[in-house]
């Protein structure tokens, strides 16, 4: 009769371990998802590049944060010393560094330094449609640099058929777009036309 009840008492415990096991198992997992889907950054910011001689898209960055506004002001800092003009370019509401560049005398070029992993134009999809679209509010220079609107659509028309481009105007569609001008040398004005989206 003991060996019975001892028999039974050690099955019981392993019928439990195996629940508690399963239990503690499916709790961890279903956390795990939760956390996932809390880490989804819904505040995106697109920079995009174009080559200094062509215009062509050359390569972009996107961003991704979780401080969500729907606010989206973009400013410009400049740090000027006797060798070098440093330029740095923030997402206010955020706090954000999305650009910083420099500018050297001739017959230096300066370059920008963050970011530093800008993808080629190659990595980012294009739609498939022939369709041509436009921003409702066209665009906006973070400084003033006089772009002439049909150069800002010749260079438009390079990246509006990106599925990501689509993406950032199908869920902000009355946003400007925001241009900043990367000047290479000091007394030169060549240099790289950099597009900026919010989503």
């Amino acid at each position: 009769m003991t060996k019975k009840i001892t028999f039974h008492l050690k099955k019981s415990k392993f019928y439990l371990m195996i629940v508690g096991f399963f239990s503690i198992f499916f709790l961890t997992s279903a956390c795990h998802w939760d956390q996932d889907e809390d880490k989804i950054a819904g505040n995106k910011v697109l920079i995009l590049k174009f080559s200094h001689d062509t215009n062509d898209f050359i390569e972009g960055k996107e961003y991704k944060s979780f401080n969500k506004t729907d606010q989206f002001t973009v400013t410009v800092s400049k740090e000027t010393n006797p060798d070098e003009i440093i330029t740095n370019v923030t997402y206010t509401e955020t706090n954000a560094l999305l650009l910083k560049a420099s500018t050297l005398p001739l017959p230096e070029k300066g370059k920008i330094i963050i970011p530093q992993d800008f993808s080629q134009a190659t990595a980012f999809e294009r739609v498939e449609t022939n369709d041509f679209v436009t921003p409702q509010n066209g665009y906006k220079e973070v400084e003033l640099y006089i772009l002439d609107e049909s150069h800002f659509i010749d260079m438009w028309s390079k990246i509006q058929s990106l599925v990501k481009v689509r993406e950032y105007l199908k869920s902000n569609p009355n946003q400007q777009i925001q241009v900043f001008f990367h000047q290479h040398s000091i007394g030169n004005s060549q240099g790289n036309w950099i597009f900026i989206l919010k989503n």
